[in-house]
């Protein structure tokens, strides 16, 4: 594999990430020219360590996801940039993927490229239950995208013809059950906020009904059931995930609601 940088920004935004980000950085330090950092006041070493790396680091108030992101493409010097998450390695298969794109020459036909993102729990890769292959539109020629900015779940959005890549991203998501009950009440809260814009409300029939056909369409219609225990556990926090949403929704909601 051919060692030369490539037209390449890389972005990560982050929040006490020691414990990942050297690895992230570590799986793209072969290929691109240049490494961004939005760091939202870290109380550990994740600018220490990712300096160190010879990462630029740029440390900003968390503004919303979305808002971080273009933040970071913002100060991208590349043509192309890839964003990836603290959690998520970049294989040498899929840089060697990266750098046909680019020996093709397909990079100046194409505006993005979806990545299919490949997501490791407890101990196997999960292959079903809706997680893979989970295509995310990552890496885009930064003249021809932007995030959106919601309360929760951006998405790049890129003007121009997108294609798909074969090799995955790695994601090591949950390294415990308690970090996913943790991110589910985090994920939960914004999501909240975000059906709250829209004018939603929660009815009896949401707490009861979501929660129970999430876990329904994890286990059984997209097969989680084939991971095992991993697709158990995954269907039951999607499940209660979407009960958290829709109580916090109705907690904002309800009249005489206390919130202590």
């Amino acid at each position: 594999m051919s060692s030369a940088l490539l037209p390449i920004t890389v972005t990560l935004i982050t929040r006490n990430e020691a414990s990942r980000i050297v690895a992230a950085i570590q799986s793209v330090k072969s290929f691109a020219t240049e490494i961004i950092v939005i760091d939202s006041e870290s109380q550990d070493d994740t600018v220490k360590l990712a300096e160190a790396l010879g990462a630029r680091v740029v440390v900003k108030p968390f503004s919303g996801f979305g808002q971080q992101k273009n933040f970071a493409q913002d100060l991208a010097s590349s043509e192309w940039v890839l964003n990836i998450d603290a959690d998520e390695r970049v294989t040498p298969e899929l840089e060697r993927e990266i750098r046909e794109f680019f020996a093709t020459g397909l990079a100046d036909k194409i505006q993005g490229a979806y990545l299919p993102r490949k997501t490791w729990y407890l101990d196997r890769w999960v292959m079903h239950g809706g997680w893979y292959p989970n295509y995310l539109l990552r890496f885009s020629k930064k003249k021809s995208s932007r995030w959106s900015e919601p309360t929760l779940h951006e998405d790049l959005l890129v003007t121009g013809e997108t294609i798909y890549f074969k090799n995955p991203l790695e994601h090591f998501s949950f390294p415990s059950q308690k970090s996913h009950i943790l991110k589910n009440v985090e994920y939960a809260r914004h999501a909240s906020q975000g059906l709250l814009a829209k004018g939603k409300h929660a009815r009896i029939s949401d707490l009861i009904l979501r929660p129970f056909w999430k876990f329904i369409d994890g286990y059984f219609i997209k097969m989680g059931f084939l991971d095992g225990r991993a697709g158990f556990f995954i269907a039951i926090h999607s499940a209660y995930a979407t009960f958290l949403r829709y109580t916090y929704l109705h907690e904002l909601t309800a009249p005489n609601t206390d919130s202590r």
